[in-house]
């Protein structure tokens, strides 16, 4: 057994602020540290705004000292520099999340003695791109890399066989706080949880909630998550006068409190990795509604109807009737059978699997 104190790995990532990727390696890095690991975070540059927790113990290294400057000059830099710390603390193991990341990690690298893992985390048409000379560049790049972790079946597929033999598909930890929430018998409202940008979609559910208030439902619907498409959705809940029954509640620190007073979670993407915020509510015990969106996060943790339902992508007739069977008490079970499909998400679990990849 090798000696974990002797073992070195610099996680890479553009920033630490409250993406969804960012909360998994902030996970991650705090445990390889309480393991005994040595653990060095590399981020593009000094922290402005809120980020995830990091352990004292853990080195912060910067590419920059801010984002300011010529886009081509910054990613230069950021190579250059990201090349320098590798070749200066000679870690075992590199680590990159997201696309951009992954690939300045893999070029910087290149003629650096040490095992390169890049992860993807989201839709790999999105992060690289669709046509035929993105996807072939995509490849030929991730060849560099010894291995790849993927969060679905789907995004993997986006590469060639060779890069997928080195793979591993790993789900996203959940915090042990979900699950611990009580299953309450009062739970009584409709709620979803995402930056309020384009991909989330939340006109869909808005449209879906307009037409299920129009029958007999009267649960309110409260929105977490802050973006800069907020004052177009307050805008567009207020035409359509449904604004007393819409909240925007932004960006809360107990949403484990909230996900536990709702009957029932919704997530309207129209593109997603694997959705932290679909795992987390499943942990908590509320029944679920979800687009089946690309690539493929959502039909993974929903593995049949009696733990959620998944809907079409910008389907606003199957949303409503999904979510009027649900408020109407078709599916009592659902949360409960979602809470004990999310035992496979604890984060004691997920960080164990990544850590034998990592240093195997």
């Amino acid at each position: 057994m090798y000696n974990k104190k002797e073992k070195k790995i610099i996680f890479y990532i553009d920033y630490m602020d409250n993406g969804g990727a960012q909360r998994v390696m902030s996970v991650l890095a705090n445990y390889l540290d309480n393991q005994g690991y040595k653990v060095i975070l590399v981020n593009d540059f000094k922290p402005i705004a809120y980020e995830y927790p990091i352990s004292s113990n853990i080195k912060r290294l910067f590419l920059r000292e801010n984002n300011a400057g010529n886009p081509i000059i910054k990613n230069i830099q950021r190579i250059k520099n990201l090349r320098r710390f590798t070749k200066k603390y000679s870690p075992d193991v590199v680590l990159s999340f997201l696309g951009r990341p992954n690939k300045r990690m893999l070029i910087a690298t290149i003629g650096v003695h040490c095992k390169k893992i890049v992860s993807v985390r989201n839709d790999p048409n999105k992060e690289y791109g669709k046509s035929y000379l993105k996807k072939i560049l995509a490849n030929c790049l991730f060849c560099l890399a010894d291995g790849c972790v993927f969060q679905t079946e789907d995004a993997s597929r986006y590469f060639w066989k060779r890069i997928r033999k080195k793979s591993k598909i790993i789900f996203n930890p959940v915090d042990d706080k979900f699950y611990k929430m009580p299953n309450t018998k009062s739970r009584k409202s409709i709620i979803t949880v995402g930056r309020l940008e384009p991909q989330k979609n939340h006109k869909l559910l808005i449209d879906a909630y307009e037409q299920c208030l129009k029958g007999n439902i009267e649960d309110d619907l409260f929105i977490y998550g802050d973006g800069k498409l907020r004052k177009e959705l307050e805008d567009y809940v207020e035409e359509k006068g449904i604004g007393s029954h819409v909240h925007f509640e932004g960006v809360v620190a107990n949403i484990e409190e909230k996900l536990n007073e709702a009957r029932l979670f919704i997530l309207s993407s129209d593109y997603e990795g694997m959705p932290n915020s679909l795992m987390e509510a499943m942990a908590s015990g509320v029944a679920v509604i979800s687009t089946n969106c690309p690539c493929g996060g959502p039909k993974t943790l929903i593995q049949n109807e009696n733990q959620g339902i998944l809907v079409p992508c910008n389907n606003k007739d199957a949303m409503t009737r999904a979510m009027e069977k649900v408020l109407n008490g078709k599916y009592l079970d659902m949360g409960k059978n979602a809470r004990e499909r999310a035992e496979d998400f604890k984060t004691d679990k997920i960080v164990k699997i990544w850590e034998e990849y990592l240093f195997k």
